[in-house]
């Protein structure tokens, strides 16, 4: 259905034509809007002065337009659209936005991709969509449009206008008349644009800002207690430091400039964006909030904002928003814009990689101008995935990575003693304690395991259980907590999935919600259309819908559903939370953890329900593991894996326990040609040992079955001997892991001589890294799976160096060493020290991490890019896996 207020009947285009309106109020340089359209769809120019005062000119166009699911935008129908546009006089000085509640198909998102492209002047594909060669003048014209797609956001937008409103109100956003006085001139505005929108005459159809300005008429000033530059920073500082976060289960921190943890309050002297990744549950918006409640008990101010509140360019609306949840009231987005031009605030933007592509560019967008001449804000971009979060930040600057740490033993087993009960009132319960809540005030310390050593025979039983279920997964704080209650109750699981399911059960029993079989089924079918969308939420209105659409989907299957019943059950378990995202005072619909909604995706799989999108991402990869436990996915699945996201299918294969036939060579051979570099053709020979063993080798003969007296010599070519429960996938895996390990084995090299002064030192570590950047792009060319190149690229990070060399210091071992204090950095450039002095002492600053010219050039080039790729690709697959 098109996106519409039912109850005011203010649609999509109406909602941005009134945000716009809102923009013009307080923008004194432009005259006001012109309008033209239909209930459909819907023109406006935004008009100001010419420079100089020559007239009036378009400094803005956009074109609104709907589109009921399921049709969605093709790629001639959008192009066509800004290719009109371009064709315009105006469009010499303007900008031109397409604003859609229609979903993007995959050709329609290939064009707004290179339209994003195009803004930062890498024309190649939109010139290949006009038919033009890069250099012709269109492609210029093209850089400043954009294709924006907001399905389901019309509840948000609408609300957005009313808050800002509300918030500028004289008689103040906490007066009880305030939120209908809002309202009543948000539809004051909504009428004056519907109905000039219809009129005949251009001149009928302008609305100047004047107007605009009489219908908010009442509008104050912004008040000195809400000026960030006022008193609003110190009172948002006293409300975070007064955030009770005691109970909170707190990992340990890795950057990626230092092999020893970091501390939060270490991060405050830094400068430049950050950027945190971590699987689902690691911890990441547990360390957000402490890190902003740390921060303001020192007087320093980290802003928290949710990335799936983002409006498109309402980046200052989000950061209000959260300033005002802080704070306990409605703050206008004026207050947005004088956070992010603080240049002692720290922005963290939590979620950027599970929102869909489309809002992640336009986030780009805006990151773009924030963080041009790096004068604002710092940012901190928090996701999943470190290669999608990175794509936000512009490519010319340096993003350090950070990285919450999995749970070491002695914080599994502190854990484990506070869940069990046995933490309590004794020195080695105050030890443990630390240990489970970070090691310090800020919680970052390494607490000694001393203490853990006293913890009882019942504890370390129930974490090797856990250990046993989950592998290294039991170090995810999230997933060992919840198994750990589930130890604690005496309920037996095997893998993650059924920590899930039993979870959810246990959740259902303990608030008498009754059978929630069906509302899980119904919760399936919903998260898996969101996440095939690329969200985890959902707007009230667009809740109900989907909820009603589930339920009617699943009569069809024949399974009776009660949607009433359903909701009950939902809101009794506590399964799916009403909570404040960032727009304002809305609820957003958001499961009780973002991975929940991972689950009843892939339990609606699992159970047949639902399919897999044709485009799989990134931000399916947890639902595609947890479904393949449940149960495994068939050849076709398995092998769309293989092409899309082939780093996901380690842990895939992990579940693949199907019996091993005669397709079998096929199989493995196809998914070997999936995940190896395009160059690479690649057969699979299969036999049987005389032991009953099965045996499989990657090489040129031909992909078949042969007899054990035919079968090559298992020098021939890597070979793998599979496992008595292995199937297909399985064994494919392990012949790629074996493929990986031999083009990543690199030869080291006798170390360079001890530099003789300070240039030599720097230029010696200067040629190093250029051979190491050499060396990486020669590796990623031969081990990076075809279409991964370029997220295997960005996990494996910078490989160059901005730092300078200081004078050679003397060692109780090894050979006097040339100290550096560098940041890793796409270029390289190292300096001298202008003098002898010694290094600095402390560590942070621009230049945070240390090391010097010996350690740097210990090992050859190759040896070095090869380590780095292959740790890239662990990262992305599983622990230990290469």
């Amino acid at each position: 259905m098109s996106g519409v207020d039912t109850v005011r009947g203010i649609n999509y285009q109406h909602c941005q034509a009134i945000l716009t309106a809102l923009d013009v109020a307080a923008d004194e340089s432009v005259l006001g809007i012109r309008v033209e359209g239909t209930v459909d769809a819907l023109d406006l120019e935004v008009i100001a002065e010419r420079p100089g005062g020559a007239g009036p000119t378009v400094v803005r166009g956009l074109q609104m337009k709907s589109r009921q699911q399921p049709h969605t935008w093709a790629r001639g129908e959008v192009l066509e659209i800004v290719h009109r546009w371009a064709e315009l006089p105006v469009s010499a000085d303007s900008e031109f936005s397409f604003l859609t509640d229609g979903i993007l198909g995959p050709s329609g998102q290939a064009v707004a991709a290179a339209l994003d492209e195009a803004r930062d002047g890498k024309y190649e594909a939109v010139a290949e969509f006009l038919g033009v060669s890069v250099g012709h003048p269109l492609c210029a014209v093209m850089a400043r449009a954009r294709i924006v797609s907001e399905p389901g956001s019309v509840e948000a937008l609408l609300l957005s206008a009313e808050v800002e409103i509300q918030a500028l109100l004289q008689t103040g956003p906490t007066h009880p008349d305030a939120a209908n006085d809002a309202t009543d001139r948000v539809n004051q505005l909504f009428r004056i644009i519907s109905t000039r929108s219809g009129l005949p005459n251009s001149n009928d159809r302008f609305i100047s800002r004047e107007e605009i300005l009489a219908v908010l008429g009442g509008i104050a000033q912004l008040a000195e207690a809400d000026r960030w530059t006022g008193a609003l920073a110190a009172e948002y500082v006293t409300a975070a430091a007064s955030e009770d976060l005691d109970d909170l289960v707190v990992p340990s921190l890795s950057a990626s400039w230092q092999e020893a943890p970091i501390r939060l309050e270490d991060l405050a002297s830094g400068s430049g964006p950050l950027l945190m990744a971590g699987r689902t549950g690691s911890g990441k918006s547990t360390l957000a909030r402490l890190w902003r409640r740390s921060a303001a008990g020192g007087g320093e101010k980290v802003v928290v904002c949710h990335a799936e509140a983002y409006l498109a360019r309402r980046l200052d609306r989000l950061v209000a928003d959260a300033v005002g949840h802080a704070v306990g009231r409605t703050l206008p987005r004026a207050v947005g814009r004088q956070v992010l031009a603080d240049p002692s605030v720290t922005v963290i933007l939590d979620g950027v990689s599970e929102v869909p592509q489309q809002v992640r560019s336009e986030l780009a967008a805006e990151l773009r101008l924030q963080l041009a001449g790096g004068h604002g804000a710092r940012v901190v971009g928090m996701g999943r995935d470190e290669g999608v979060c990175a794509t936000v930040f512009p490519s010319s600057l340096t993003v350090q990575r950070l990285y919450p740490r999995a749970f070491d033993r002695t914080k599994r087993l502190a854990l484990t003693a506070r869940v069990l009960g046995e933490s309590q009132g004794s020195a080695t319960a105050e030890a443990l304690a630390v240990a489970v809540n970070g090691g310090d005030r800020a919680g970052q310390g390494e607490p000694g395991g001393h203490d853990v050593e006293k913890v009882s025979r019942r504890c370390h039983e129930a974490v090797a259980q856990v250990e046993h279920a989950l592998g290294d997964a039991a170090g995810n704080p999230m997933l060992l907590e919840l198994a750990l209650q589930l130890v604690a109750g005496g309920v037996r699981f095997t893998d993650r999935a059924s920590i899930y399911e039993l979870t959810v059960s246990r959740m259902a029993d303990r608030v008498n919600a009754g059978d929630v079989r069906i509302a899980v089924a119904v919760l399936g079918v919903v998260f898996a259309e969101l996440l095939d969308s690329g969200r985890r939420y959902a707007n009230p209105l667009e809740w109900e819908r989907l909820l009603a659409e589930a339920a009617a989907f699943l009569e069809k299957k024949g399974v009776a559903t009660d949607v009433s019943a359903v909701r009950e059950a939902v809101a009794r378990s506590g399964l799916i939370n009403a909570v404040i995202t960032g727009i304002g005072n809305t609820t957003l619909r958001v499961p009780v953890h973002d991975s929940f909604a991972d689950y009843f995706a892939a339990r609606a799989h699992a159970d047949g329900l639902v399919s897999l999108p044709a485009t799989l991402t990134e931000n399916d990869e947890n639902r595609l593991w947890l479904s393949s436990q449940m149960q495994m996915l068939s050849d076709a699945e398995v092998l769309a894996i293989a092409e899309q996201l082939p780093f996901s299918l380690v842990r895939v294969s992990e579940s693949d326990h199907q019996t091993i036939g005669s397709q079998t060579p096929r199989i493995v051979a196809a998914l070997l040609n999936a995940v190896l570099p395009a160059k690479t053709d690649v057969e699979v020979t299969m036999w049987r040992t005389a032991s009953g063993k099965t045996v499989a080798q990657a090489g040129s003969a031909a992909t078949a079955w042969v007899d054990p007296e035919r079968a090559p010599s298992v020098y021939v070519g890597p070979t793998v001997v599979a496992e008595d429960d292995d199937g297909p996938t399985a064994v494919a895996v392990r012949l790629w892991r074996l493929i990986l390990k031999q083009r990543l084995r690199r030869d080291g090299q006798l170390r360079p001589r001890s530099p003789r002064s300070r240039q030599e030192a720097c230029d010696q570590l200067s040629d190093h890294c250029r051979e190491v950047i050499a060396a990486a792009t020669k590796i990623l060319a031969e081990v990076a799976p075809p279409g991964a190149t370029d997220r295997l690229k960005e996990t494996v990070g910078s490989l160059g160096m901005t730092g300078m060399i200081y004078e050679r210091q003397g060692r109780d071992f090894g050979p006097d060493g040339w100290p550096v204090r560098y940041r890793p950095t796409e270029a390289i450039a190292l300096v001298a020290a202008p003098d002898s002095s010694p290094p600095p002492e402390e560590q942070n600053g621009d230049y945070s991490a240390w090391s010097d010219v010996a350690s740097g050039t210990s090992t050859s080039p190759e040896a070095t890019a090869a380590k780095a790729v292959s740790e890239a690709i662990i990262k992305l697959t599983r622990n230990h896996w290469l």
